[in-house]
């Protein structure tokens, strides 16, 4: 049978053919300050940083801006840098971490921000968290306006900006919330893009706080959460409503609930779910086995299990560091 044009269309047996092709396996780069080099599963060598250095030494900002231009690299699907996706007037929220124990490396943050700049993707960035700007964030997002002319850096503190209630678009998970509604940051629920940039660190709730524990600062009355539902259901709930479109942890300092630790280390991917299953695996985690992790991939957030997550740049066994599992 012909279509409207007079040309032929396509089976239904070619349709399903073309899309088995496609590859959906998750890319993770997994960079440590020493990585000399390596390679891919098929032979294919992978170049090193221009600088490599061990990992307890103290970097410079060119160093720290190598090991994310390779992370990311090698997190994308060929050889550059895919930055997330993100479109040349993409409204881009960046979600860091700022807690007592553990935040978000600035400098990585600095190199991401100025990465956009230059690439001259996304024409508004937003970096939030429910905490008040550091006056080193502060000066980065003065200098990121100064640099980068006709695009848009600010800050927004969660605790303190505009929310929006509204149900899930998919069914929910916390038990008490049968309507499924949240009451979240405007600016998430509006923004086109969602980049996250996490330390490594662990919880006593979900045994590690990543990329996707981050997401419980995008929500309001934060005393309430918990009344909704299990910790790991709710916050199921908020990354619903837009998981992340690329996903960045570690740093140099990480925290594992009783101590500092300086582990110089890079992981990034389009998937947030599977950054953050590499990410506790090296930790010592069994992702899997994580009650946070199994319900995500139900949900089809992503891949937990690391022999189906195609990693790029150094071993998870390389990358591993001395961190103490919560109680």
């Amino acid at each position: 049978m012909a279509g409207q044009n007079g040309s032929p269309k396509k089976t239904l047996s070619e349709s399903m053919l073309a899309s088995a092709t496609v590859d959906n396996t998750p890319r993770i780069g997994i960079v440590l300050s020493s990585f000399k080099g390596g390679e891919e599963h098929d032979g294919t060598p992978v170049a090193g940083l221009a600088d490599p250095q061990p990992v307890h030494k103290e970097l410079t900002n060119a160093q720290v801006d190598g090991m994310l231009r390779k992370a990311m690299q090698l997190g994308s699907r060929g050889r550059r840098i895919s930055l997330g996706g993100v479109a040349g007037d993409d409204w881009v929220l960046v979600k860091i971490t700022m807690t007592r124990d553990a935040s978000t490396d600035p400098r990585v943050l600095a190199s991401l921000l100025r990465l956009f700049g230059e690439s001259k993707q996304g024409r508004r960035f937003t970096v939030a968290e429910a905490a008040p700007a550091t006056p080193e964030l502060l000066a980065l997002i003065e200098d990121c306006n100064a640099r980068f002319s006709g695009r848009r850096f600010e800050y927004v503190n969660l605790a303190a900006c505009e929310m929006l209630s509204a149900a899930a678009p998919r069914r929910t998970f916390a038990a008490k919330n049968p309507d499924g509604i949240y009451t979240l940051a405007r600016v998430f629920r509006e923004c086109d893009k969602v980049i996250t940039v996490s330390p490594l660190r662990t919880s006593p709730v979900t045994g590690v706080a990543l990329s996707v524990s981050s997401y419980w600062a995008l929500a309001g009355d934060q005393q309430k959460l918990p009344l909704l539902g299990e910790a790991v259901d709710v916050l199921n709930d908020i990354y619903l409503h837009h998981p992340p479109e690329y996903a960045i942890v570690g740093g140099s300092y990480h925290h594992d609930g009783t101590r500092k630790i300086h582990h110089n280390l890079l992981i990034a991917g389009s998937s947030g779910l599977s950054v953050d299953a590499v990410a506790a695996a090296v930790m010592g985690f069994e992702p899997a086995k994580l009650p946070l992790f199994d319900r995500m991939e139900l949900r089809g957030f992503g891949v937990v299990n690391t022999d189906s997550i195609w990693t790029r740049g150094n071993e998870i066994e390389e990358a591993r560091g001395p961190f103490r599992k919560p109680a």
